[in-house]
């Protein structure tokens, strides 16, 4: 039996995706480990590693899963569990994936799941957080508090992605302030 059919006879994947990520957020933030260059060689393996309760193999087949297949469910489940494990990045990850695949109707949850992830310093969380005060969807705008969730989005360097859009919006932010 595939990964993919596993997943499908598991009805507690199912439920994860029809959950907002914020209703289950950890209390703990467990370390992030990167399997994914081992999960695109033993999927298999990994799926039974996060069954066993290791986040970090979740996580890793979720990435591993979203470049590689054109069906989001099973990312977004595999991101969920991860998420519910204690694996912040998972939750803010989710949270993403709920914005591109329901759109306005999911703002609500992701943005409140950013929020709780950029309150346990997650990069991307506080980017997306920041983002969405700066444009006041989903959340009042609050371009002081953006400006400052967005600096946390710097805090793995310069060259992180996360770094890079956050500095990219605080610039935006900026040049609205000086207009005014």
């Amino acid at each position: 039996m595939s990964t993919f059919e596993k997943m499908d006879s598991d009805d507690s994947y199912k439920k994860l995706t029809s959950e907002c990520p914020a209703d289950f957020f950890p209390n703990q933030d467990l370390p992030y480990k990167d399997f994914i260059n081992y999960c695109s060689s033993h999927p298999s393996l990994c799926f039974d590693f996060c069954n066993k309760g290791d986040a970090n193999y979740c996580s890793s087949l979720a990435n591993y899963v979203q470049e590689s297949s054109e069906n989001t469910y099973y990312s977004e489940a595999l991101f969920s569990k991860a998420c519910k494990m204690g694996l912040v990045n998972a939750c803010t990850n989710r949270a993403s994936g709920l914005i591109k695949l329901n759109g306005e109707s999911s703002l609500s949850c992701a943005v409140k799941t950013f929020e709780l992830s950029c309150s346990k310093n997650d990069a991307w969380g506080c980017t997306m957080f920041g983002a969405y005060l700066a444009q006041g969807k989903g959340v009042a705008r609050d371009f002081d508090k953006a400006l400052k969730v967005l600096e946390i989005g710097c805090q793995n360097g310069l060259e992180d992605p996360a770094c890079q859009s956050a500095q990219h919006i605080s610039s935006q932010i900026r040049a609205v302030l000086t207009q005014k």
